[in-house]
């Protein structure tokens, strides 16, 4: 799993302090895993392409499956798989990622939001 998160979304709260905190963790956590890549997309990048909303870039082991993006709503959820639509958002994610600071400051700028909170 390869995520790239606002930072916004990282210092909202959501539930107590000790919710919020037992998130953060899990977290750092996660970040240790061989198979999870986490990206923090810092407040520094004040605008950037994914603003309008989270989405999800589905990519399957079989190569004969096509990728497809999933993007939840308010009252329904959209599977895009039209290669243009794809592709659209592939772009949107290549940018944000290399906006994001790299993987391995994840950690730590979880750790400075713990501090903090």
């Amino acid at each position: 799993m390869w995520a790239v998160v606002d930072e916004a979304a990282l210092r909202r709260p959501v539930g107590d302090r000790v919710a919020m905190r037992a998130q953060l963790e899990r977290l750092v956590e996660a970040t240790k895993l061989p198979n999870v890549t986490l990206q923090v997309l810092p407040f520094a990048v004040a605008v950037h392409p994914a603003m309008t909303g989270a989405f999800s870039v589905l990519r399957f082991a079989e190569p004969e499956l096509p990728d497809v993006v999933y993007v939840e709503h308010l009252t329904n959820a959209l599977y895009l798989d039209r290669r243009d639509d794809v592709n659209q958002y592939l772009h949107v994610m290549d940018t944000i990622s290399v906006r994001a600071a790299p993987p391995r400051r994840a950690a730590d700028i979880l750790h400075e939001i713990l501090k903090e909170s």
